[in-house]
């Protein structure tokens, strides 16, 4: 099988990217006006707590990745929360988070407003600051969901001992630290500081890279958190390297073969700010993949084009992960010549029958729009995929779900490196 170059690669898309660039103008379910990546003004939210002295009753957005913009009592234990995103235009991914509680025992009706979008995620709950989340459909309060004019009412029982609600579970950069810091006490995990977001936040490169007999390696990059409410793919995404990290005799093998170079969180501002899809610079950074106007994905891209120099590295793949209102994989068209050839396929195929009570679709997209999985095809010459897991995915059904598409993944990958390089090995 015939690959061409790197360098190759890097004056094709030089000679592409400003027509590219210019040409699109977004997806079907992007705002007009949602791929420029230029800074662009933000929206922040008042910090603050809010109580009615009459109820007795108190709501707070004084936390990290909290959002509600304003709070206002429409009778009797019955409030008004006003959600806006951090600017606009934007897609309508409208995140919310606050906590609440009362002097007494009591029911209180919220009603969440948004008036620049509507409703699109069921309510997730916290009774330990936290620790644990559960929708609110396996308790005892009630959510009536989205009515025609983009508002949603919670019922809630409230006390002294404060809720949290969200429209996600809360995982914020302190959260995404104490994963990575447990990460790195495998002694083949290590983490480097790719660079900066626009608050000063660190972009972290963690690398899965254990000492191997091989001449050559692969290397998997694994992109992640892009937009801050998309947590589900990003749960997915973490679930995925742990397998990879971990003790199985699959994953022991995997790593003789390849590398992995992560960035897990690369949107710590939008998520520790409550944004609804932008970073601190209002911009989509999925949209940022030819112009590198922003400081994260320039730091991303900074961190990888090395591998384009290391001739003992060969980029075998990308994988993006996201979430939207279900499971897909996004990949490649299939008359693209990538290295591996048609791996998303394949690797798809054998994931829908090992779960077949999951339900997963495909859909593939060309190679022009300014994304990350389509810049790694372009720089690598690699396959790559957006895997996108369904906004309700969570609990013992989102391990499952990762934990199997990481199995299959590093099997299917062993057999791709094999196929690549075991001619030349066998020659000597």
């Amino acid at each position: 099988m015939k690959y061409y170059a790197p360098l190759v690669f890097l004056f094709l898309f030089a000679a592409t990217s400003c027509k590219s660039s210019s040409e699109f103008t977004g997806f079907d379910y992007d705002p007009e006006g949602g791929n420029i990546t230029t800074d662009r003004e933000i929206n922040s939210q008042n910090i603050r707590t809010i109580g009615s002295s009459v109820d007795g009753v108190w709501i707070s957005n004084e936390f990290t990745g909290a959002r509600i913009n304003d709070i206002s009592r429409l009778g009797k234990d019955h409030y008004l929360l006003t959600v806006k995103p951090e600017n606009s235009p934007i897609n309508h991914s409208s995140w919310y988070g606050f906590k609440i509680w009362s002097d007494d025992p009591k029911a209180v009706t919220l009603e969440l407003d948004y008036p620049q979008s509507r409703h699109r995620y069921s309510p997730k709950i916290s009774v330990d600051d936290g620790k644990t989340w559960v929708s609110i459909s396996e308790t005892d309060h009630t959510f009536t969901g989205a009515t025609e004019n983009s508002k949603a009412t919670i019922t809630l029982d409230v006390s002294p001992d404060a809720i949290l609600v969200s429209a996600q579970e809360l995982q914020t950069s302190e959260q995404y630290s104490i994963w990575e810091n447990n990460m790195m006490q495998k002694p083949f995990v290590q983490k480097s500081v790719a660079g900066s977001s626009h608050q000063g936040r660190s972009v972290s490169l963690l690398k899965i890279a254990e000492r191997s007999v091989q001449p050559q390696k692969g290397v998997i990059i694994v992109y992640s958190r892009q937009h801050p409410p998309e947590v589900p793919g990003y749960i997915a995404g973490l679930i995925f390297l742990e397998q990879i990290a971990g003790d199985s005799d699959l994953a022991k093998e995997f790593r003789q073969y390849f590398d992995v170079w992560a960035f897990p969180l690369m949107n710590p501002d939008g998520a520790d700010n409550g944004h609804w899809r932008h970073n601190a610079g209002g911009v989509d950074l999925n949209r940022d993949w030819i112009q590198f106007n922003q400081p994260e994905t320039t730091a991303v891209r900074d961190a990888l084009l090395p591998l384009l120099n290391r001739p003992n590295r060969k980029v075998f793949y990308g994988i993006d992960f996201h979430s939207t209102g279900s499971n897909i994989f996004y990949p490649i068209d299939r008359d693209v010549n990538t290295l591996p050839l048609h791996f998303t396929y394949d690797w798809y195929d054998a994931l829908t029958a090992a779960l077949p009570d999951i339900p997963v679709r495909i859909q593939s997209f060309d190679t022009t729009s300014p994304i990350a999985k389509n810049w790694t095809y372009h720089t690598f010459g690699s396959d790559a995929v957006t895997f996108e897991v369904s906004d309700t995915m969570n609990g013992p059904k989102l391990n499952e779900y990762a934990e199997t598409a990481a199995e299959i993944f590093m099997g299917k990958m062993i057999e791709a490196y094999h196929a690549e390089f075991s001619p030349a090995v066998s020659s000597e």
